[in-house]
C-alpha cells in the first residue's frame, strides 16, 4: 500500500470523519472504498492493458482488432 496526502474541503472532512466514526472504520478506508467504486473499473482496465501490452511485446502474432476486443468484453460482461 502506498500513502498519498490529499485535501479536503473542512465541511467534507467533517463529514467523513462523522461517518467513519459511526462505521467504526478510518476515514482512509472509506476513501479507499470510495476511489474503488467510481475508479475500480477504470483502474482494472488499466491492469489488463499493462498486462495486454506486455504479451503484445513478447507475441506481436497475438494482436487482434478492436472489434474483436469488443466482441470479448461484450462476451465476458
Amino acid at each position: 500500500m502506498k500513502r498519498t496526502m490529499i485535501y479536503l474541503p473542512e465541511q467534507t472532512h467533517h463529514g467523513l470523519r462523522k461517518i467513519a466514526f459511526e462505521a467504526n472504520t478510518s476515514m482512509a478506508d472509506l476513501v479507499r472504498k470510495a476511489v474503488d467504486v467510481v475508479y475500480g473499473d477504470d483502474i482494472g482496465d488499466i491492469r489488463i492493458m499493462g498486462e495486454e501490452i506486455a504479451n503484445y511485446q513478447i507475441h506481436p502474432e497475438s494482436a487482434i482488432t478492436l472489434d474483436e476486443l469488443r466482441r470479448r468484453k461484450k462476451v465476458n460482461v
